[in-house]
């Protein structure tokens, strides 16, 4: 007697689902159910599916041990992830909480342009000195995984815009930023 009832209880919702999605059907192709392996999508891993020794290389950023390049190579997915995460994390903070330069958004705006927003709440004049430096920073980090992951062609290099939260260009380069030797 339940299984009739069960049965009967998913029939009645089948018949309303159908009712509800016969309004239109001429808008929707379902002609064609092939799928072209351009469209096919590929489940690549993503961060938190890297490998032991890429993670241990990374590790190194922001100590005194070299890190070899030789041994990371980020997927599209996973490099993507990486500039997207950007914005989740405090980069430098005092102990105080005064100033905090922060990612406000970090994103691929196509293969090959990352725009980093951050925003510096030091008022002060060495304001713009931090940021600068900030920005070589990221640039030289961003670029060097770019160029270790599946997104470059060994030839071209990206172009990494970064900016202030009020939209001006702290840096914009196609190349690993120099610093000016003054004499």
């Amino acid at each position: 007697m339940k299984k009739a009832k069960l049965l009967a209880a998913l029939g009645i919702c089948g018949l309303i689902l159908g009712a509800c999605g016969a309004e239109d059907d001429s808008k929707y192709d379902t002609s064609t159910t092939e799928v072209s392996e351009s469209e096919a999508v590929v489940k690549e891993p993503g961060l938190d599916e890297l490998d032991p020794a890429v993670s241990e290389e990374l590790s190194k950023m922001g100590t005194d041990e070299e890190i070899d390049w030789e041994k990371i190579n980020f997927n599209k997915r996973q490099y993507k992830e990486y500039i997207e995460s950007l914005d989740e994390q405090e980069t430098d903070s005092s102990e105080t909480g005064e100033s905090t330069l922060t990612v406000v958004s970090s994103s691929m705006v196509d293969d090959n342009t990352i725009e980093i927003v951050i925003n510096n709440t030091d008022a002060s004049e060495m304001s713009e000195l931090t940021n600068g430096f900030f920005a070589i920073m990221m640039d030289t980090f961003s670029r060097q995984l770019y160029l270790n992951s599946d997104y470059s062609d060994g030839t071209n290099q990206p172009t990494i815009i970064i900016k202030d939260n009020a939209g001006t260009v702290i840096s914009e380069e196609t190349d690993f930023i120099e610093m000016e030797e003054t004499e």
